[in-house]
């Protein structure tokens, strides 16, 4: 070996060691905390969270993805708002300002650091103090931020609301808010516009917000994997914008004995340059495994082949002649395996005298057979959450006591425009509303001999926080309402869903993926905001969903409808969901044609929307004009979407709806002659 070369190589690496080991801390992405004179700092070079020292909690600057500033300083002062409930009934709604700020401790782990900041509360006439600790932490290699809180409260104190965290970050130049409202809504912020979804429930399927631009996506989800009841708001300023969780919180939450209250999960935030189908993808999507109801494929599920294979849907409304006539002459039409969901089958006009369904019409069995004579499916609906007060069982089956309590004692009511009676909010806790649901389901099925039960509203309406104290939860909110769900579907599918039958809900709230073998996804908003693919891009390879909006009540014929289906294909979606005396007229017949050459095409598309994974939407160029579409604004009318299997083949789907034909340029440059009211698969 040559002497000079081997000192020389030996001088190198020494200098390079050197360099290596004064490198500063963060610079290794390694979780660290770092104090100077004047502020605490935690971070791992990627993130990072700076605070002044001082008599006051502020931000001085929190920097995400390697330096991306996020904050406007002093616009931080207000990380949390708890309000406490005390045993002689005080009800304090308490700012940080309303304590001492004690500054911070110092937490270092292996693969973790972080920064507790302190608040004393004085919250009786003793000397004792009870803190509040807000927790920010780093970890190792990571681009998010976690922050957590607890809290210390007098014997029989209970903290009945909270507001964590309260996160003000700079609001970006031309800046979009995109919600999880069913497949996801983007909307142009405006200045004092507020932008929240409720989640678990149609207007949140996923607890999480994006903001973003150009430039990237700015990240806001809590990590709770027990799926309960809350809030999470984004409130745009002229500077900034203020996002928070809001929850009422359940008393289980404060431990009795030790008078401790825990916020039961934690809050990440982070800045994705790539968009925010990349901060989905790269952070909430990985979440979502480790939950359970994100950890199943749809192949454990033993969902009924009949359902995998399905790919068009009606929804008849009666039992008529002329809905039987409609029904028979869409099977006509597009053939075998339509699903049909049955509505205004029993006795009482809709919304009304729930959960007393039966008797059905006399005609209603009849038509099920008919239904299946064809070999068709048929799945008739009900109410999971609704009592109507006026029925006769609520009287003779106390139907109070299954009722939802707010903290006064009263019921929650409600009132549907098609009925307009009242109708009350049954606790999903209740064991007396478990045994009716439960015997609903045997009587469909056995008395009726459906293909399964369409159980409504579960997977989309809000839970409440409930305060009776004879349902076995605790008071207030919390995850009762998610459980009690799933162990009443657990138990139906158990013990009660006859072989090759399905149960399955309306909307798409996460939590609720793995309890229905479909969910049917027709609530998102679309007025004045623009869906957005969200919902597939995380979920689309662990759950069946059928229809895309709510489809037109009057005229099918006026655009609406052929757009809906276009997207509904892209999504991957199961189509139609339509009533057939609607789509059967005459008029309609260009409308029932494209979907029929939709229907024909999607046959030929289960090796990718089962189990695939939904990547992108894009807008093809060239000659793809856009039209004005009732109720969804401007749209083009060829769009596409990117589809990979499971076996990693990846697809562009184009779609034209239009009745001219046009040709497009692809994202590949190329071009492509799409006929009028056409689909194709093109593989890559």
């Amino acid at each position: 070996m040559n002497d000079k070369w081997f000192l020389g190589a030996r001088r190198v690496f020494f200098a390079l060691f050197a360099c290596w080991v004064t490198l500063p801390a963060f610079a290794t992405h390694r979780a660290l905390v770092e104090e100077t004179a004047d502020a605490v700092k935690v971070g791992n070079g990627s993130v990072e969270l700076i605070v002044p020292k001082g008599k006051a909690f502020n931000i001085q600057s929190m920097k995400l993805n390697d330096g991306e500033e996020m904050v406007v300083p002093s616009t931080n002062a207000i990380p949390w708002v708890l309000t406490y409930k005390g045993i002689q009934g005080e009800n304090p709604m308490l700012f940080p300002e309303h304590g001492v700020y004690k500054g911070y401790e110092v937490i270092q782990n292996d693969t973790s650091a972080s920064v507790v900041f302190v608040w004393d509360m004085r919250l009786s006439y003793e000397k004792r103090m009870y803190p509040i600790r807000m927790k920010v932490t780093a970890t190792d290699h990571s681009e998010l931020l976690y922050w957590d809180l607890t809290a210390d409260l007098p014997k029989g104190w209970v903290i009945s609301k909270a507001q964590f965290p309260r996160i003000a970050v700079v609001r970006p130049k031309d800046g979009k808010m995109i919600t999880s409202a069913g497949w996801g809504n983007e909307f142009d912020m405006a200045t004092g516009g507020a932008y929240k979804v409720t989640y678990p429930s149609c207007t949140g399927s996923m607890q999480l917000l994006l903001m973003h631009n150009g430039e990237g996506s700015f990240y806001y989800a809590t990590e709770d994997r027990n799926a309960c009841g809350k809030e999470l708001r984004a409130v745009c300023g002229s500077k900034s914008v203020t996002f928070v969780t809001e929850v009422v919180t359940s008393e289980g939450w404060t431990d009795a004995t030790t008078g401790r209250f825990d916020l039961p999960w934690t809050t990440v935030v982070g800045y994705n340059p790539d968009g925010w189908q990349a901060a989905a993808l790269q952070w909430y999507r990985p979440f979502t495994f480790t939950c359970e109801w994100g950890n199943k494929s749809l192949q454990s599920r033993n969902i009924p082949q009949w359902l995998l294979d399905k790919d068009l849907w009606i929804r008849s409304k009666g039992v008529t002649d002329t809905v039987m006539a409609a029904i028979n002459k869409t099977i006509d039409f597009f053939g075998e395996g339509i699903g049909v969901h049955t509505y205004y089958w029993h006795n009482y006009p809709y919304d009304t005298h729930y959960p007393d369904y039966f008797p059905a019409k006399p005609e209603f069995e009849g038509m099920i057979s008919t239904i299946q004579k064809r070999k068709c499916h048929a799945v008739p609906y009900i109410n999971g959450r609704l009592w109507d007060p006026a029925a006769d069982s609520y009287t003779a089956l106390n139907g109070a006591s299954a009722s939802c309590r707010k903290a006064d004692g009263t019921l929650y009511t409600e009132i549907y425009p098609t009925s307009k009676v009242l109708n009350t909010v049954t606790c999903p806790a209740s064991s007396l509303w478990h045994e009716i649901i439960i015997g609903l389901a045997d009587k469909i099925q056995n008395e009726l001999h459906t293909n399964g039960v369409y159980i409504d509203q579960i997977a989309a309406a809000a839970p409440q926080p409930c305060f009776a104290k004879n349902h076995g939860h605790a008071a207030g909110g919390g995850d009762f309402w998610y459980k009690s769900y799933k162990a009443l579907i657990d138990s139906i599918r158990g013990n009660h869903l006859r072989k090759d039958n399905i149960v399955f809900s309306e909307e798409n709230s996460e939590c609720y993926i793995p309890l229905f073998d479909m969910l049917l996804t027709v609530n998102t908003p679309h007025a004045n905001c623009r869906i957005v693919p969200l919902f597939p891009t995380v979920y689309s390879d662990r759950v069946i969903t059928c229809a895309y909006t709510y489809t037109p009540t009057a005229d099918v014929t006026k655009g609406e409808f052929r757009y809906q289906n276009m997207q509904c294909f892209l999504y991957g979606s199961q189509l139609g969901w339509v009533d057939p005396t609607l789509l059967m007229r005459d008029e309609a017949k260009t409308e029932a044609t494209f979907l029929r050459t939709l229907m024909e095409l999607r046959k030929k598309q289960h090796d990718i929307f089962i189990e695939g994974r939904y990547i992108r939407e894009f807008v093809p160029g060239g000659d793809n004009p856009q039209i004005d579409v009732p109720t969804f604004g401007k749209n083009h009318v060829v769009m596409g979407s990117e589809w990979q299997s499971k076996d990693g083949q990846r697809v562009w789907y184009v779609v034209n709806m239009d009745t001219q034909v046009h040709e497009v340029i692809l994202p590949s440059g190329k071009s492509l002659k799409m006929k009028p009211l056409s689909g194709k698969r093109i593989n890559l």
